[in-house]
């Protein structure tokens, strides 16, 4: 049976540290990953941070990504076209790609890469966590679920940390009330992003639970 981990890895020997360590509240949402000719796969991702101008700079000092172009300029994020060099301490795209995993979901928010990953069972995830232990890699599982489970439980998990948090203050908070006894803004302070990523997390976090529901 299939598994979904939740898990959360270490960025400093991964693609794109050398751009995130110098940029500070950067917050990198993977939108896709695809292998071309080349033998290191091409990422799209959105960057948000306060200082884009400073993240792209750091971008193209960055030795792990090469290519880089941006495509897209949407208020306080950024959507770029980056080409992996495999130049990194550690590349796990070759590891899950073959255990047969799938990334459903990869971003770089507080510090750390926080990714969802269906593997076709817990002895693939157990294999790609000795890959990333044998290579230094600070590996850490948050959540792990059968990916076919239809109960309550199960959909609750799948909603990822940073949507559940905000889904949870948006709650106690009485936004989802009517009226509204809360503003997108005063629980965009509480977690310390902006309105606008507020507004995707809760977004996302409701679309997903109507997923799980009704999808």
């Amino acid at each position: 049976m299939s598994v979904i981990a939740e898990c959360s890895l270490d960025p400093d020997r991964l693609s794109f540290a050398t751009a995130l360590s110098a940029t500070s509240a950067v917050e990198l949402d993977v939108e896709r990953v695809y292998r071309t000719r080349s033998a290191m796969p091409v990422v799209f991702c959105w960057a948000r941070s306060d200082d884009l101008d400073a993240f792209e700079s750091a971008l193209a000092d960055d030795e792990t990504v090469t290519d880089v172009k941006r495509l897209s300029d949407a208020d306080d994020r950024r959507l770029y076209r980056a080409r992996l060099t495999g130049r990194a301490s550690v590349v796990t795209y070759d590891a899950w790609v073959d255990l047969g995993a799938a990334r459903l979901e990869m971003r770089y928010v507080d510090g750390r890469w926080h990714a969802r990953i269906r593997f076709p069972g817990r002895d693939a995830l157990a294999t790609f966590r000795e890959f990333c232990l044998d290579h230094d890699l600070d590996f850490q599982l948050d959540r792990l679920y059968d990916s076919d489970g239809d109960d309550a439980e199960t959909a609750r998990n799948r909603l990822t940390t940073s949507q559940r948090e905000a889904l949870r203050l948006a709650h106690e908070g009485g936004y989802f009330a009517i009226p509204r006894e809360t503003t997108l803004a005063e629980i965009a302070a509480e977690l310390d992003i902006s309105d606008q990523a507020t507004s995707e997390r809760l977004r996302r976090g409701c679309g997903r639970l109507v997923s799980d529901r009704f999808g």
